[in-house]
């Protein structure tokens, strides 16, 4: 029965990221898996309810990858190089689709936020304060600034009408992690104002 519980979230992740969570129906999961809608109304609810263990696996996978980049690096510059350059690394755990259907889940969003707030935003910020006692990071920029901007880009860009007639999620995010990445760097001589 664990088994079975497990690879309908399996298969309710995999077509909410691929089709999106609107266009994704309890049918088209129960049949990827396949199990009768009863049982996977039984193990679930309801597709909210499946959605609610799907961000959680995804939460976990995203922080899995985060840990690994953050214990892999030998120092702060090296892993923001590293969540730079490995951005198509995360873009495959949620899909641009999953995420614009993601904001009409309001309980979802505060999920996500709230444990933004609880454990990446410390890190993050404790992150970049190291950097800048290593000289690796502008010391002009304050850490809490630096995060506050990084959700002000975040909940911004959420907003769709925003990014429409810009290109793609994907593009439009690679350009703003490229501004953040060189604009935070420290570069050697006097920095210009």
């Amino acid at each position: 029965m664990k088994a079975k519980k497990e690879a309908v979230l399996e298969a309710g992740k995999r077509l909410f990221l691929e089709q999106g969570i609107l266009q994704t129906s309890m049918e088209q999961i129960a049949e990827a898996v396949p199990v009768s809608k009863m049982t996977l109304y039984n193990y679930y609810h309801s597709k909210e309810g499946l959605l609610d263990q799907v961000v959680d696996r995804l939460i976990e996978e995203m922080m899995t990858l985060y840990r690994g980049v953050m214990d892999q690096a030998e120092n702060p510059l090296e892993a923001l190089t590293s969540l730079y350059q490995d951005q198509e690394a995360f873009r495959k755990i949620a899909s641009q689709k999953f995420v614009t259907d993601l904001a009409k889940f309001p309980d979802q969003m505060e999920k996500l936020r709230k444990f933004n707030e609880k454990h990446v935003v410390p890190e993050f910020e404790m992150l970049i304060f190291k950097g800048q006692q290593l000289g690796q990071i502008r010391k002009d920029i304050s850490p809490q600034v630096l995060v506050a901007f990084l959700a002000f880009i975040k909940e911004f860009s959420a907003r769709t009408e925003w990014y429409a007639g810009l290109g793609s999620l994907n593009a439009i995010s690679e350009q703003l992690m490229t501004i953040l990445y060189y604009g935070i760097i420290q570069r050697d001589g006097p920095q210009e104002h």
